[in-house]
């Protein structure tokens, strides 16, 4: 069995002859991202090469991204110059870009060259050597460069380089590098771009194509919307599309993919010098052997080659025919093709329809409340159903009615099948909603309950929508009251409207109520939406945490007698806790005033003499200090006694 193994190679070799210009490979295919990418499919027919000049910004994403199709393909390769050609077509010659654009550089450069030098006099070319290339000044002839040539005859003579003398290079290496390094500088002109040669290798090859992926101008919707009273619009999507390629589009089958891919940017163009650790060279050291292994290469199956796989590729199929576009659902974006080709010259743009038809719809004039105090006017929505196979993707909308036209504008964001999205476009000045919330809370049940006080309440709101119509016409206006975690919410009323509960994308719950507003001769027109919210509170106190004058509230809110009776006296004992502590509290605090006056008549003691009448005085008062200071110490700890037994006792009424 024959096995191959060729890669698809990027390399620096030259352009073969054979290959096919871009003209004969036209663009046959374009698919348009959304994301900003571009993918083009050419027909290289029975071609074995193909030769296309690529902008530099593409080439790494033609590197990175292009695929070969086509009967008897087994092998391709890709050729172009480095990102630096012109550095490395010179890095192997004797002189520099430089010199190759100066004669008078060039001479500097190549000391030595062999030259002729001839004058218009008719005298034979004398031959020689280049020395040097110098200037000399002279105030009345000014400056003038001459190149001193050592002559095979021995004489040694300057010419100047003004045009006078004519200088043939007689090294054929130097006149060949010359030419050579002028090619290479007439190609750079070019620098914004490569030429790329792809080759194929294979047998009896057709039906070949080449297809890659590169950026370019993110394809835009523009929607026009025309409503009526029947539940639906008539919908038509125009695409804005560029053709940045730099190539006239001819017969181009013409694909929009509307979706959010990954893409992502690589280097692989550009050089990648990588880092080298610096080998070391001490004295005596003596590294372990290295052991040579025998390489081993992997095989491929045919079937696993690069031939084996391409084999089995068909070349792009041309895009089906529809009415308009044909619109197909992946699992990653929608695509539109249209069913006539494209004409796009470069650089021209071209806005076009894709997607036309009605969709279920409804027109709404829409209040969405926020349980507050506010006036305002409703907004127009449109809400789309979109029941198509394919989703709409995001985009601009001009939105029209068939009596009065042009009504506004809208952004359309991304609309998958079946489902439904609203799209504001606007306000109706001619009504006016007046939003008012008022809030209270009603207690329910207070009661007691293992040491603890349970209080059971119900919050209400009530959120009043005024409608007013200003010519008294007859509307309907749609109300969303918002619906809050843990509320209930319900319209009030006998005869109100039903409420239809919604959930947003964003998990947001609202209640949604169509709201007539009659016709009346008296304008303006009225009506009233009350919507009702409430919840259940229940909340928990510590009875042990209670303060006395808190316990004596509670004592008459609770429901049953016995709670009563049981927080009353919790009161009692707290307040006696309460006042034996503020007691104490009050003794320990003389004790500390008592302990600062007995330290400072002690200094005072010490300061005078024993047999001066100011030391019986200090000592006397001293003295003194020291018996109310036992007293009061006494007195703390009688009080601190009844503090305990009292703070005891209240807690073993509180435990029950």
């Amino acid at each position: 069995m024959r096995r191959l193994a060729v890669p698809l190679l990027a390399s620096a070799v030259s352009a073969l002859a054979l290959a096919a210009a871009a003209q004969d490979a036209p663009v046959r295919a374009v698919t348009l991202y959304e994301a900003g990418l571009a993918d083009l499919v050419r027909e290289t027919g029975d071609a074995d090469a193909l030769s296309l000049r690529i902008p530099l910004r593409d080439v790494d994403d033609v590197l990175k991204s292009l695929l070969v199709r086509g009967r008897g393909i087994d092998g391709a390769m890709i050729a172009l110059d480095g990102p630096e050609p012109v550095a490395d077509a010179f890095a192997a010659l004797p002189f520099g870009p430089d010199a190759a654009r100066d004669f008078e550089t060039l001479l500097r450069s190549l000391p030595g060259l062999r030259v002729s030098v001839s004058t218009a006099g008719g005298i034979e070319p004398r031959a020689g050597q280049v020395l040097e290339v110098s200037e000399s000044c002279a105030q009345e002839t000014g400056c003038t460069t001459h190149v001193t040539v050592f002559h095979d005859d021995g004489a040694i003579r300057r010419w100047p380089l003004d045009g006078t003398a004519a200088i043939a290079i007689d090294d054929p290496e130097i006149a060949d590098a010359l030419r050579e390094a002028l090619t290479i500088l007439r190609d750079s002109a070019a620098g914004d771009s490569r030429e790329v040669t792809i080759s194929f290798t294979g047998d009896d090859i057709a039906d070949g194509a080449v297809s890659y992926v590169i950026a370019a101008p993110a394809w835009k919707t523009a929607y026009r919307a025309l409503t009526d009273g029947d539940g639906a619009v008539d919908l038509q999507a125009w695409a804005v599309i560029e053709n940045a390629t730099g190539e006239d589009w001819e017969d181009v089958t013409l694909t929009l993919s509307s979706g959010t891919p990954r893409t992502l940017r690589a280097d692989l163009f550009g050089r990648d010098w990588r880092y080298r650790e610096e080998a070391g060279f001490g004295d005596g050291i003596v590294e372990a052997p290295v052991v040579m292994v025998e390489p081993q290469m992997r095989a491929y199956d045919e079937a696993e080659s690069f031939g084996g796989a391409m084999a089995g590729i068909a070349p792009p199929a041309p895009a089906p025919v529809a009415a308009a576009a044909t619109g197909a659902e992946g699992a990653l974006d929608s695509r539109f093709t249209f069913d006539e080709t494209v004409d796009l010259d470069a650089g021209q743009m071209l806005s076009m329809p894709f997607l036309s038809g009605a969709l279920e719809a409804e027109n709404l004039k829409l209040w969405r409340g926020r349980l507050g105090n506010r006036t305002g006017a409703p907004e127009m929505r449109l809400e789309i159903v979109n029941d198509l196979t394919v989703r709409l993707p995001p985009g601009i909308m001009t939105v029209s009615d068939r009596e009065g036209g042009y009504v506004g504008d809208a952004e359309v964001p991304i609309v998958a099948p079946g489902e439904t999205r609203a799209v504001y476009y606007g306000e109706d000045r001619g009504i006016r909603v007046e939003e008012e919330t008022e809030a209270a809370r009603t207690r329910l049940s207070v009661r007691l309950s293992s040491g603890n006080l349970i209080v059971r309440s119900e919050e209400r709101r009530e959120a009043r929508y005024a409608v007013t119509v200003h010519d008294g016409a007859d509307e309907v206006v749609t109300i969303d009251h918002p619906v809050s975690p843990g509320w209930a919410s319900s319209v009030v009323g006998a005869d109100a409207p039903e409420a239809e509960p919604r959930t947003e994308d964003d998990g947001s719950k609202w209640l949604r109520v169509a709201l007539e507003v009659a016709e009346t001769d008296e304008w303006p027109g009225e009506a009233v939406l009350v919507m009702r919210d409430v919840r259940p509170v229940t909340e928990q106190q510590a009875i042990g945490l209670m303060d006395p004058d808190t316990l004596v509230y509670w004592s008459g809110e609770v429901d049953d007698a016995a709670d009563a009776a049981f927080l009353t006296e919790a009161a009692r004992l707290a307040r006696a806790a309460s006042d034996a502590e503020s007691a104490l509290n009050d003794v320990e605090d003389d004790i500390r005033r008592l302990s600062t006056e007995q330290d400072r008549v002690r200094r005072n003691l010490g300061s005078v003499s024993e047999t001066s009448t100011a030391y019986e005085r200090f000592l006397a008062d001293l003295v003194a200090i020291e018996d109310r200071i036992g007293e009061a110490t006494l007195q703390a700890e009688r009080l601190r006694g009844e503090a305990a037994d009292l703070r005891a006792a209240f807690d073993a009424h509180v435990a029950g």
